[in-house]
């Protein structure tokens, strides 16, 4: 199935109109049918009979064709993205339906390559870290029974920060975790360490799975944590995380407030997430920024491969 998903500039929440136009055309063919008389009245009936039958399978063979064209409104600030909507179709009867984990890997596509530095004099880009990070991540997850996870984006496709949750809400996805890696947020301080980002809110929709989303992100933020912690990679010196468990909130600084009154999140991504009642949160690996961490936990593919396998860990026990 085609989804075709129409989003506006990252941060709004206005989305343009889709308007479907079916045009049929249907044609076909005049049947023209003759009736030869004999001399007899047998010969009549019998070539009358042949007759009603041609005529039968000529209405058969008649075919209706159909074009579909589909418009899109749009506007400067405005893109859209065609998905192949993954099948939510392939459960045998019986089984119990799993759980559908949305791996995003953060930024992508040639404008938006995140942070990048250069080091042994190659140039290295957040978003190739992110998606090998991710890709790993997905085949941890899905060694686990009852697990599917599916991923926002291909290797190197631009994608929105609304179209990414659009996407994991088609896909009725339960859990959305965004991988990225950082970079210091001064020049001052040279951050190292990993952290978490969640909601700041305790906002709860109506439609929201669980039974807490504030809670749930907190508790898989947590687990997370300590499954990196525990390769060495410290709470990071960044945004007052050391004094927070390593987790980070932020209130947006326009004054956007929930449905409840609470002040909205800052991140595009906790934001829509919260409103869709889908539990949230934004992983941030070691800082790309910091050499040593660079060395230590993102310079090869093993040591990708272990932040994923740490992520996965700590994903599972939250949520089980």
């Amino acid at each position: 199935m085609t989804l075709l998903i129409v989003t506006a500039g990252c941060g709004s929440k206005k989305q343009a109109e889709l308007n479907t136009q079916n045009v049929v055309e249907t044609t076909a063919s005049d049947i023209a049918l003759t009736e030869k008389q004999t001399e007899t009245e047998s010969i009549k009936e019998t070539e009358s009979e042949n007759m009603t039958e041609e005529s039968s399978e000529e209405n058969v063979d008649i075919q209706e064709e159909v074009d579909e064209d589909s418009t899109v409104e749009d506007s400067d600030d405005t893109y859209y993205e065609e998905y192949e909507e993954e099948s939510r179709n392939d459960e045998t009867p019986g089984e119990s339906r799993p759980i559908i984990i949305c791996i995003d890997p953060g930024h992508g596509g040639d404008n938006d390559e995140g942070t990048k530095e250069t080091y042994d004099g190659k140039l290295v880009m957040e978003k190739d870290l992110n998606y090998r990070i991710a890709t790993s991540l997905k085949s941890y997850l899905e060694q686990y029974d009852g697990i599917k996870v599916i991923l926002t984006r291909n290797e190197n496709q631009g994608l929105g920060l609304i179209q990414r949750i659009d996407y994991a809400v088609a896909n009725e996805a339960d859990y959305f975790i965004s991988v990225h890696v950082n970079s210091r947020s001064t020049d001052e301080v040279n951050s190292h360490g990993c952290m978490v980002l969640m909601s700041c809110s305790r906002y709860q929709p109506a439609n929201t799975k669980v039974g807490s989303l504030y809670d749930t992100e907190r508790g898989m933020a947590l687990s997370v944590i300590s499954k990196l912690n525990r390769l060495g990679l410290p709470i990071a010196n960044d945004w007052n995380t050391e004094n927070t468990q390593g987790i980070l909130q932020r209130v947006n600084t326009v004054g956007a407030t929930y449905p409840d009154g609470s002040q909205a999140d800052y991140y595009t991504l906790l934001y829509c997430g919260t409103e869709a009642g889908l539990p949230t949160i934004i992983i941030e690996h070691a800082f790309l920024s910091n050499e040593n961490d660079y060395r230590n936990f993102l310079c090869t593919n093993d040591k990708l491969d272990a932040l994923a396998k740490a992520d996965a860990e700590g994903i599972i026990e939250s949520i089980r």
